[in-house]
């Protein structure tokens, strides 16, 4: 009978392992972050309203490092009385607009999950790169928890030539 022995893993074998679960976890998240925001931005929520904007400023600056840019917009503006409950004039702001709306226009906006209003992505391109956005992330992150099972797999295997 020959002598079972282990051999373990080296820290960095270890941190790494670790690393690449942090990792998996972090793009999880991300995906999930990016799916609940295209169910916003797709309209596919109950929430869905059409206002007509009155005012718009810039919430994020219109030039980046490079010169160039676009600003991030925030619009105000109104929902018709026969939208809401009880035909009150409701004022919402909306935010993310990539270009200036027309004013005055009416246009559909969505509430997303946590509770910003957000207006509805139109055009087929836009809403083909919203919906399969998520799939990037996710990705990566079944690359880096594939890493991280073979890691932790390959840490509980006994040296070649060991008997178990």
């Amino acid at each position: 009978m020959t002598k079972q022995t282990t051999v373990r893993m080296g820290w960095k074998h270890v941190f790494g392992t670790v690393l690449c679960g942090v990792i998996a976890l972090s793009l999880f998240g991300v995906t999930v972050y990016m799916t609940v925001s295209a169910v916003g931005r797709l309209g596919l929520v109950r929430h869905q309203l059409t206002m007509r904007v009155t005012d718009c400023e810039a919430s994020a600056p219109a030039t980046t490092s490079r010169g160039g840019g676009h600003p991030d917009l925030d619009c105000r503006g109104f929902v018709d009385p026969a939208q809401t409950s009880g035909g009150v004039k409701r004022w919402i702001t909306a935010t993310g607009f990539s270009s200036e709306p027309v004013f005055g226009a009416p246009l559909e906006v969505a509430k997303e999950p946590w509770g910003s209003w957000v207006p509805v992505d139109q055009g087929g391109w836009n809403r083909l790169g919203r919906a399969l956005s998520p799939l990037i992330p996710l990705a990566f992150a079944g690359l880096f928890a594939k890493v991280t099972y073979r890691g932790w797999r390959n840490s509980r295997r006994l040296p070649a030539g060991a008997s178990a």
